[in-house]
């Protein structure tokens, strides 16, 4: 942990401030004690992913995560299962879950889980509760496919030594070795252990590899009984993603027809189960794994291409109801909406949309079962997740996962409302607030969400870094969707390219502006926080404004030139920034905020993950020096086996408990307002 320092001292240390071991603090037992009510202990499943299930079938299953003992290791994820009618989930593993796929006739179960020996993982067939067969394969299992038959099954393996996105940490694997520890890491940017392909089970014989380099493959579903559609790459570094192709491979010979070069990204790819059409989303994208845009069907054997209107949903999820009925869930506005397409001219059924609530992890994500309804996993800021069924146009819950203590823990910590205000050319910005109960002004922490291609929804205060904390004191929390965002369209998306630090700050800043006007928050105690994409905008927005009180990057870009040549994804930079990180001056130069001194004195903590290769570490270390020697009071927290936005644990809570400690110690709280 690094140290705090004096305002102006050009680095002369103060003692007496934040400490390196920050569990004795009243804060770190506050953030402890709150996110162990939400979360739940001693195995309580508080939240999923992954859920499926069958009109042939009462059971429903899930990958449900829990924390163990503690809040001071990672939680784990294991299968569960749960019957319709029935209100306590069954755990069916105890091995750390990565992927599950119901076969076409909902009667198996096919899981991938963590092996029993490093760097390989494990494929099982699951009927009537009981493993039917089981086999390994070395690497990492990212996504199963059935195929239409349910004869086969196909697996997307990232070798040992891939890189994961972002959204996942960010990091490289590696495995654990016997050697001395002082031995360097050799990397020659090339190996077998780094790619992705696929690999083929019949459930009978040992699965095999039907890909190889120089094919690097992302996704993949069934298109038909004997061909694979996939998103592929000739490269397997991570950032290769950003100028992936759609292609069609045989299942047979594996040999690879390229379909489709995108004008920007693609994901997602879906295969009807007759082979006659692919599904794929095509969008202007910042993170692998966050595709939202427009849904594209294209036929594989001439290859035309449709664009489809969806009542302007920003698509996000896709699974095939039928041979000519997609199912999909994306983001329109606040909303989240659930809906079905039909390939021959009846267009877009809309079955469910709501601003009270959102599904899905990352991004809004549902699975059609029977003729209209579906499933998902639904949630609100002041609603912990829970397992939803959609038939017949009405919305059931089919059983909650919040934790015992986690009701009386979220009350008086505010819900989310939509907000919409006007940017300084008059363009309509949305976001969301999270008030205090409290009269009068409060301050305000801006929380900005990564990408940029992101967006902030109504998502479960537990998911949100000190957001409960900080209301409960009194504070107001702002989480604008600024040009850029999704959820309004691939021109309001694409408007940051090029752009980014320009016109969606000036979005923050109205914001920020509309509050203030609105009588909301106190103009003088205004904060502003943010991970990777909100990690840079939070160093750069004290740059061009005079507005903040404090300021905590988390994951942040303080400098674009070695951005460029120390991160996984180089692609990213130069896809954004529309400039060239080998040429002086230009966007490199001008929108790094490491080049620049903040236009007053700004408290700035700055936090990073050690291990982190999207946004290395060195780039939190520049966002400190810059803060430094603008005359600002700056502290470095570097946690050393961290990665990408600091999502482990037990790091999240000790961010949260800091965060709350650097604004109440150089912001306080709300001495205008009333409890």
């Amino acid at each position: 942990m690094s140290r705090m320092w004096n305002s102006g001292s050009e680095g002369v240390p103060v003692a007496g401030r934040m400490s390196r071991d920050f569990r004795s603090a009243a804060e770190f037992a506050e953030a402890r004690g709150l996110y162990a009510a939400l979360f739940g202990l001693n195995g309580h499943v508080f939240a999923a992913r992954s859920l499926c299930g069958h009109a042939s079938n009462e059971a429903v299953f899930f990958i449900g995560q829990s924390f163990e003992g503690g809040l001071d290791s990672a939680p784990v994820s294991r299968l569960y299962q749960m019957r319709r009618g029935d209100h306590s989930p069954e755990r069916l593993n105890d091995a750390e879950t990565r992927q599950i796929c119901l076969a076409p006739d909902g009667q198996v179960l096919a899981v991938a889980y963590a092996g029993g020996q490093p760097g390989v993982d494990r494929i099982e067939i699951r009927s009537d509760g009981e493993g039917t067969a089981v086999a390994d394969v070395p690497g990492r299992i990212e996504l199963i496919d059935w195929s239409p038959d349910g004869r086969r099954l196909l697996l997307v393996v990232a070798g040992t030594g891939a890189d994961l996105a972002g959204i996942h940490g960010g990091y490289a694997q590696k495995q654990k070795t016997d050697a001395p520890a002082w031995l360097p890491e050799i990397g020659w940017g090339e190996g077998e252990d780094l790619w992705r392909r696929i690999w083929l089970w019949d459930l009978k014989a040992d699965p095999a590899p039907l890909t190889s380099a120089p094919v690097n493959v992302w996704e993949a579903s069934w298109c038909g009984a004997d061909k694979i559609a996939a998103v592929t790459s000739d490269d397997h570094g991570e950032g290769s993603w950003y100028a992936a192709k759609l292609s069609l491979i045989d299942a047979k010979s594996g040999s690879v027809r390229l379909l489709h070069t995108p004008r920007d990204q693609i994901g997602v790819p879906r295969g009807s189960p007759d082979g006659a059409r692919i599904a794929f989303i095509q969008a202007f994208c910042s993170d692998r794994g966050l595709v939202a845009g427009q849904l594209s069907i294209l036929d594989p054997a001439d290859g035309e291409l449709a664009i489809v209107p969806t009542n302007s949903i920003d698509v996000t999820s896709i699974e095939w109801r039928s041979a000519t009925s997609l199912h999909i869930a994306g983001i329109r506005g606040h909303e989240t909406v659930v809906a079905d397409y039909d390939v021959f001219g009846a267009g877009v059924t809309e079955r469910w949309s709501a601003t009270e609530l959102t599904c899905g992890e990352w991004a809004p994500s549902s699975v059609p079962v029977g003729a209209a309804g579906s499933l998902f996993i639904a949630e609100a800021y002041d609603r912990a997740p829970f397992l939803a069924e959609l038939a017949d146009g009405e919305l059931r819950a089919i059983a909650s996962l919040m934790a015992p203590d986690a009701r009386s823990a979220m009350a008086g910590r505010g819900k989310a409302e939509p907000f919409s205000w006007r940017a300084a050319d008059g363009l309509e910005i949305q976001g969301w607030l999270v008030r205090p109960p409290v009269a009068g002004l409060t301050p305000l922490l801006v929380d900005i969400h990564g990408g940029p291609i992101s967006s902030h929804r109504n998502r479960w205060m537990a998911r949100t870094r000190s957001a409960p904390l900080l209301v409960s004191r009194g504070w107001t929390i702002f989480f604008p969707n600024p040009r850029g965002s999704t959820g309004r369209g691939d021109a309001f998306a694409r408007a940051v390219q090029g752009d980014m630090g320009g016109a969606d700050a000036g979005d923050i800043l109205s914001g920020i502006d509309a509050l203030v006007g609105e009588g909301m928050v106190d103009p003088d105690r205004v904060a502003v926080t943010g991970t990777s994409y909100g990690g840079f905008m939070s160093a750069w927005l004290p740059t061009r404004s005079d507005r903040f009180a404090a300021a905590i990057p988390i994951s942040p870009v303080g400098d674009w030139y070695s951005q460029h040549r120390t991160t996984q994804i180089p692609e990213f930079d130069a896809l954004m920034l529309e400039s060239s990180p080998w040429e002086e001056g230009g966007a490199y130069f001008a929108r790094s905020p490491a080049f620049y001194r903040q236009l007053k004195s700004v408290p700035t903590l700055v936090m990073a993950g050690g291990i982190d290769k999207s946004t290395p570490p060195g780039q939190a270390l520049e966002c400190h020096f810059a803060a430094l020697r603008s005359g600002s009071q700056s502290a470095l927290a570097t946690y050393p086996n961290a990665g990408h936005s600091l999502r482990g644990y037990p790091e999240y809570i000790d961010t949260a408990a800091r965060i709350v400690w650097w604004l109440d110690t150089y912001v306080g709280g709300p001495s205008a307002a009333t409890i």
